[in-house]
């Protein structure tokens, strides 16, 4: 396997204003869509740790639907809503990914960007972070932390491969509101349709969010920056639309699972009568059927958030949740 990458080096502020010096390197993968398969396909990431040190362990953060790497490492507050930085001010290594047929991945017929294929490509980036491929650098442990469809990946992933040490799953409750999904359909269409993906060549497939409709469905009002959702909608991408089926609880997770919710988040909790998102343990008594044991399942579910928790104005208080608990599950 091979990469190709280019160094970059910058200096964010944090949520708390420390200023860690961060490197960072983007790579492009060659990946595989089936386990039998050829690597036809490019994966791209960016790799990210402190300047002068290696962490032994990296955190792969994958985004959901309709966005690219950018969630993680969000151009807005001078690294307020970036938990790429928190992250790495806190030790860790961090792989920002774009799964196939996002941002700077590749993006074949969207026929074949099933869940499968996905999990497959995603699956051939740990690989990579455990061989060392990446700069020679070899992780001894990695953490999935998954947003949304990133987190849905990791029940198909995770279970197949065995290859984490423990997974951050957010936005990812088993649980929805039918009306607001019916609207959130609604509010997508056929990405070539959109001024930003005009000219993409992008077929019927792949889809994308109609303008001005994303504040309204990924953020909770009173802890919104306007100035964030305008830069989502600026930098919003698109989403493979391949029939697939879903995976099937209880997931066949065999490594300790944290879940992570927004109490307010417009799909998986306004309007949801399976549980109560203002009740951690209602929600953890929901959500324990959907895993094994030995996930040792914890569940925290931050107030007044809504399903894009990395950019909201509560985002260091997720932040400080999610590494706390990976600290206790795999130290930097």
């Amino acid at each position: 396997m091979t990469v190709t990458g280019l160094v970059v080096t910058s200096t964010p502020a944090t949520a708390d204003g420390a200023v860690p010096e961060v490197s960072c390197k983007p790579y492009s993968l060659p990946v595989r869509l089936s386990d039998s398969g050829k690597a036809t396909e490019t994966l791209w990431g960016e790799l990210c740790q402190p300047q002068n040190h290696r962490p032994t362990t990296v955190q792969l953060l994958v985004h959901g639907g309709f966005y690219n790497h950018v969630y993680w490492d969000f151009p807005v507050g001078k690294g307020y809503y970036s938990y790429v930085r928190d992250a790495v001010a806190a030790g860790y290594a961090t792989f920002n990914v774009d799964p196939i047929g996002s941002g700077n991945s590749s993006h074949p017929l969207s026929s074949q960007v099933t869940g499968d294929a996905g999990t497959v490509a995603l699956h051939d980036a740990i690989t990579a972070l455990r061989n060392g491929t990446l700069d020679g650098q070899a992780f001894k442990k990695v953490i999935w932390v998954g947003h949304a469809l990133g987190s849905f990946y990791a029940w198909r992933e995770i279970p197949r491969y065995g290859d984490v040490d423990g997974a951050i799953l957010t936005s990812a409750l088993n649980g929805h509101n039918p009306d607001h999904a019916a609207i959130m359909s609604a509010n997508s269409y056929p990405a070539a349709q959109d001024p930003k993906f005009a000219n993409s060549g992008y077929d019927a497939g792949y889809m994308t969010t109609k303008p001005r409709t994303r504040g309204s469905m990924f953020y909770y009002p009173a802890t919104t920056d306007p100035a964030v959702v305008a830069k989502d909608e600026e930098t919003k991408d698109v989403q493979p639309m391949a029939k697939t089926e879903p995976a099937k609880p209880p997931y066949g997770i065999r490594v300790p699972v944290l879940v992570v919710g927004g109490a307010q988040d417009w799909l998986e909790c306004q309007g949801v009568t399976a549980y109560d998102c203002d009740d951690t343990d209602s929600v953890r008594a929901h959500e324990s059927q959907f895993y094994l044991p030995e996930a040792k399942l914890k569940v925290a579910m931050v107030p007044e958030t809504g399903h894009d928790m990395a950019l909201a104005r509560t985002a260091p208080a997720t932040s400080s949740i999610m590494l706390k608990w990976a600290k206790g599950v795999a130290a930097p």
